[in-house]
């Protein structure tokens, strides 16, 4: 899920025992309350989502733009490096790149949504 808000592509969360596997793994933050995207609590809510396009829809899209607001801030593909050049080999702070901002940003290219 964090891969995909990255990369900027549509993500469908798929929660049929979202509250027994809250209850029972426990959770970091609550997915439904924010999600990357459009969430399904069945299979006909499932596939209606896929049927209907709704997964990548307007609203859909600015659900993955919050998730990658606060997701996703620090992952432009260097933070480990940033990482390794401040902490183990003792960089100063101004010889570390800094963090590309979203806007910023070109995920790697998609194929086109398919829809039929």
């Amino acid at each position: 899920m964090f891969d995909y808000a990255n990369l900027d592509r549509p993500i469908v969360v798929y929660a049929d025992d979202w509250e027994v596997y809250r209850e029972t793994r426990g959770v970091y933050f609550d997915l439904m309350e924010a999600p990357p995207g459009r969430v399904a609590r069945t299979p006909e809510e499932l596939a209606a989502v896929f049927r209907d396009g709704s997964y990548a829809n307007a609203s859909a899209t600015a659900r993955r733009a919050a998730f990658r607001r606060r997701f996703c801030q620090f992952d432009d593909g260097r933070a480990a490096e940033r990482v390794v050049r401040r902490v183990l080999l003792g960089e100063p702070p101004e010889s570390i790149p800094p963090v590309i901002p979203l806007a910023e940003r070109i995920p790697a290219p998609a194929h086109a949504l398919v829809r039929s």
